[in-house]
């Protein structure tokens, strides 16, 4: 007997969030008590849920409560007749511990601007401090929006971050405007497709002006965001 694809498909805890609504008498339970009773931190909790209503297989039952679906029960069935056959292969699976660190993100660009005139654009991350490194790389994407500037889509830079500064370029371009609105939003990736995590961001507002007789010199602007790593 194998267990079959559609459960293989589900991260292991999903599963053993469907084995906790095996152990009930009637199949509804809170947020709270899912997460507890499972043990899943609250990020991995939300992306659990996520897959399994995405799913079918749990469906929303009043106020952050969760109710067992049919095709849920079936899964329940089909993973709880797995386990009676081979009980070697069930485990218990506790969700890594957390925790955040912080970390300082920065843009360097002139200001101010000239209209017209591509300008090139600084993105990048300062060292760690010694008391706030992640131990291993985290996927990390900026998503750099521009308001009255070129280019009109989001740029992204994507940083396999470590301890260590990094920074990636671009070039941008003030349109016929007083200013020019820079975001930067910051997300962390998980190992799966829908575990993204947001750190935080900044905007700048940068002046702009039909021209100039010199080079401007950069300035660079600065904020803090949070990452999150496995607690040691």
């Amino acid at each position: 007997m194998d267990l079959p694809f559609h459960l293989k498909a589900l991260p292991p805890e999903a599963l053993d969030v469907l084995r906790y609504f095996g152990t009930l008498d009637e199949p509804v339970s809170h947020a709270a008590v899912i997460s507890d009773e499972v043990g899943l931190s609250e990020r991995t909790f939300g992306k659990v849920i996520r897959r399994l209503v995405t799913k079918g297989y749990l469906q929303m039952d009043g106020d952050q409560a969760y109710r067992l679906s049919d095709s849920g029960q079936d899964a329940v069935d089909e993973l709880l007749e797995y386990d009676a056959a081979f009980p070697g292969d069930k485990s218990v699976r506790k969700a890594p511990v957390q925790t955040n660190i912080t970390r300082r993100i920065v843009v360097a660009v002139a200001n101010p601007l000239v209209v017209g005139q591509a300008t090139p654009l600084h993105l990048g991350f300062y060292p760690a401090s010694a008391d706030q490194s992640l131990d291993q790389s985290a996927d990390v994407v900026v998503r750099l929006t521009l308001i009255n500037a070129e280019p009109t889509r989001p740029l992204e830079a994507v940083f396999q971050l470590g301890d260590e500064a990094e920074t990636q370029s671009f070039s941008i371009t003030a349109g016929q405007f007083k200013q020019v609105r820079l975001k930067a939003q910051v997300f962390q990736l998980g190992p799966n497709p829908d575990d993204i995590n947001v750190c935080g961001g900044m905007y700048v507002d940068l002046d702009v002006v039909s021209s100039s007789s010199s080079t401007p010199s950069l300035s660079a602007y600065a904020a803090d965001i949070t990452l999150t790593k496995e607690a040691d």
